[in-house]
């Protein structure tokens, strides 16, 4: 029997691919750009709706601790903070952006399929056998596919550019694809077990690398077929004026999430809430990203970036202040629909800023620099989580709202103090 929370899930995204692939949505002079783009976010999002629920329930069943599974799940952030910045300067280097693309999603498909391929082949199942051989294979491929997305959105950026088709229209099939995916794999691994999770990342992977193969040559302009000279994200953050109080009051905002991602679904269990009911929470949230991402363009154009990144950070605020006092169920549901302010507000704003300010050869590089910052940030404010929902349960929310309001305070200086030229 399908979860009724599943079933929303299910209805949800039905209506969402229903209307999206109405032709009055697609530019027509998009095509085949549309199209591959929007499947590499859906192949992309499609497996972290696996890894996040999954993937560590998958650890324990091959004889991992609950710290061991803590420490191998948090490896994919600690390396996005080491590494991602790296490549996507290495990046820059190119002329042709499929091509780093691909390389990073080769590695990490051929990483990770050791571990699926460990639980068939004799030879192979020593990497199974203790925690030290999982973590060092999700860590080298965590190198490939953290560095994978923002790439992805610095083509998506060219696209748009190229075409005028909406960021946000490219970049919801990721959000359509994580609940059509999680909910089709739970109802996977109550059928054929556990066993079957390492397989379905392994097959989006494959999927992400298949498409940036696929990817038309149509992405990359005359102008940028050449090679040029590499351009360091952190000479974006540091030089280009507002960059650094945008990326880090964003990524405040963001980060302000720690405590939902986390302890989110344990809070609400601990009020009485129904899983079934916990399920249509989450569901909810996303449903309301996917909306905003489809009407993003009319509205950024109307209010601007800025505009949107204080509208966005004050909902945060809201958001985590209500959630503090324990709200019933009723009062629940509209504060999920302030997902579409907390999160998809203020990643739209932070896309559609890179897209008016960054260069075409500091694209993939700023979009980096991002991934750092904003990984390391949610990395200390989700080890922070802990510890605060420990002492104090759902107040600790009141943290995530005091980091919301700096975020958004670092946001609204930044509307004081920057020439409104220098933001769309």
């Amino acid at each position: 029997m399908v979860h009724p929370a599943g079933k929303l899930r299910v209805a949800i995204s039905a209506i969402g691919y229903t209307v999206l692939i109405s032709p009055a949505y697609i530019p027509p002079q998009a095509g085949h750009q549309i199209v591959t783009i929007s499947a590499l976010f859906a192949a992309y999002f499609g497996g972290v709706g696996v890894f996040i629920p999954f993937f560590p329930v998958w650890l324990q069943s091959i004889g991992l601790s609950t710290g061991w599974i803590a420490v191998v799940v948090a490896a994919p952030l600690l390396v996005r903070v080491a590494t991602t910045s790296l490549v996507s300067d290495w990046a820059e280097r190119f002329g042709d952006p499929r091509r780093p693309l691909r390389v990073m999603a080769l590695l990490a498909l051929a990483l990770f399929a050791l571990l699926p391929m460990a639980m068939v082949v004799p030879a192979l199942t020593f990497l199974l056998a203790g925690p030290y051989p999982v973590l060092i294979i999700v860590a080298a491929m965590s190198v490939g596919w953290n560095a994978v997305l923002p790439l992805s959105d610095a083509l998506a950026i060219q696209v748009s550019r190229a075409t005028g088709a909406a960021y946000g229209r490219l970049r919801l099939w990721g959000s359509l694809a994580f609940i059509v995916v999680s909910t089709s794999v739970g109802w996977m691994v109550a059928t054929f077990g556990v066993g079957v999770v390492p397989w379905i990342i392994l097959a989006h992977l494959f999927a992400f690398y298949v498409v940036a193969i696929l990817l038309p040559r149509a992405v990359v302009s005359k102008s940028e077929s050449i090679i040029r000279k590499k351009r360091s994200g952190w000479l974006f953050f540091f030089r280009r004026k507002g960059a650094m109080s945008v990326f880090i009051g964003v990524a405040l905002i963001q980060a302000s999430h720690a405590v939902l991602y986390s302890f989110g679904s344990l809070s609400w269990g601990q009020q009485g809430f129904s899983e079934s009911a916990i399920g249509v929470l989450w569901a909810l949230g996303v449903a309301v990203e996917i909306a905003l991402f489809a009407v993003s363009k009319p509205i950024i154009a109307r209010i601007g970036a800025r505009g949107l990144l204080l509208v966005g950070g004050s909902g945060a605020v809201l958001r985590w202040i209500a959630l503090a006092t324990k709200p019933d169920l009723v009062l629940t549901i509209p504060l999920q629909v302030l997902h579409g302010f907390s999160f998809a507000m203020t990643f739209l704003a932070l896309i559609a800023y890179v897209e008016r300010r960054a260069r075409p050869n500091e694209l993939r590089a700023a979009q980096g620099v991002f991934a750092v910052i904003s990984g390391a940030i949610m990395g200390l404010a989700t080890l922070a989580a802990g510890p605060l929902f420990e002492a104090f349960g759902p107040v600790s929310y009141l943290a995530m709202a005091g980091m919301a309001s700096i975020g958004t305070a670092v946001l609204l200086v930044n509307r004081l103090t920057v020439p409104a030229g220098l933001m769309p």
